[in-house]
């Protein structure tokens, strides 16, 4: 690749198009198979819901389940989240350090952009696959529900798949960073699943309390009791908390790739 310098800004917008090329043709594999993986459990978890609420209600008619909070507690705070969780760990993998290992890390050095920009344009295709994960699942909840009978908000649907999106960047970020640690092809998404799986379950299981990103990620504070859905004002104090975290991920990365001789 040749650079003409008598035209910078242009050098710089086509080197910068085509990483963020390079950075999705990469990752459009893994984002289409988790995009089809979390359509499926949106479609499964609707269309199933008619009998599971006859069951449930029947065995408990005193304290019956609407619709709604069957939505937020099966899928939002638990199961769409989790297999969300996984997704953003699995569109996070790649970089520099697994480029090391498979020996095309110089090619990707020879490019005239920064090692931390490439880094970061990287992140940045991350973070847009996961949000239109979170939105893609999400809105289909309120299609599907037409098809069993059933309403579901198509606000609230929306409100809660971005919020799950914005929140879990942190769990993103967690992924960038593992994959900047580790050269091997499987151990930072081992390793980062693993330790996640442990810390959702136990948080699950009330094993571990308090203040978890698990429960900001489903806006667990701003929901009514009854009908589960978002009522006043959302927990701006846990989304800050997230961005900050994921902040500071992200900027330890980079000094990783700094330092690293690749």
């Amino acid at each position: 690749m040749t650079t003409n310098f008598s035209h910078p800004r242009r050098d710089f917008s086509s080197s910068f198009a085509a990483v963020v090329w390079k950075a999705w043709r990469e990752s459009r594999g893994r984002f289409l198979s988790a995009l089809v993986l979390l359509a499926s459990l949106v479609v499964y978890a609707v269309l199933s819901s008619p009998g599971f609420l006859a069951r449930y209600n029947a065995r408990f008619p005193d304290q019956p389940l609407l619709y709604s909070a069957y939505v937020w507690s099966g899928l939002f705070h638990y199961a769409l989240q989790g297999l969300w969780v996984l997704a953003a760990m699995v569109v996070s993998l790649g970089g520099l350090a697994r480029e090391k290992a498979t020996g095309v890390a110089l090619f990707t050095l020879g490019l005239p952009v920064r090692r931390v920009d490439l880094f970061l344009i990287r992140a940045g295709v991350a973070w847009a696959e996961a949000i239109v994960l979170g939105l893609v699942s999400a809105l289909l909840i309120p299609m599907l529900s037409l098809l069993v009978g059933e309403r579901y908000s198509s606000f609230q649907a929306l409100a809660f798949g971005a919020w799950m999106s914005m929140a879990g960047l942190v769990i993103l970020a967690f992924g960038l960073l593992l994959s900047e640690l580790f050269e091997g092809e499987f151990t930072a998404p081992v390793a980062g699943l693993c330790g996640l799986a442990a810390v959702f379950l136990s948080y699950r299981s009330h094993t571990l309390r308090g203040w978890n990103i698990f429960d900001a990620m489903s806006a667990t504070g701003s929901i009514a009791p009854s009908s589960e859905l978002l009522t006043g004002a959302l927990p701006w104090g846990d989304m800050a908390v997230c961005l900050l975290v994921s902040c500071g991920l992200l900027v330890a990365a980079g000094v990783v790739i700094r330092k690293r001789d690749f």
